[in-house]
C-alpha cells in the first residue's frame, strides 16, 4: 500500500526549489564569466597584459560551468 500512497506537496517542494536555485546560480556564474571575458578584451585593447589573465581565468571558470559534476580530475 505504501507504493500507491499519495505524496504530500511538501515532499516535492525541496527538490524543485533546489533545482531552481542551482539553475539561477549557474546562470549568474555564466553571466559573471562573460562580463569578465569582456573586461579582459577591453584591457587587451588598451594594451594591458592583465587582460590575458582575465581571459584565461574567466575562460577556465566558464568551462567549469559546462563540465559534468562527476568529473573530479581538477
Amino acid at each position: 500500500m505504501g507504493l500507491f500512497r499519495k505524496r504530500s506537496r511538501k515532499a516535492t517542494e525541496p527538490r524543485v526549489s533546489e533545482m531552481y536555485r542551482e539553475t539561477v546560480r549557474t546562470l549568474l556564474n555564466i553571466i559573471f564569466c562573460i562580463v569578465g571575458l569582456a573586461l579582459g578584451i577591453v584591457y587587451l585593447s588598451k594594451g594591458l597584459l592583465v587582460g590575458w589573465v582575465f581571459i584565461a581565468g574567466f575562460t577556465f571558470f566558464l568551462l567549469i560551468q559546462f563540465s559534468d559534476p562527476s568529473d573530479t580530475d581538477i
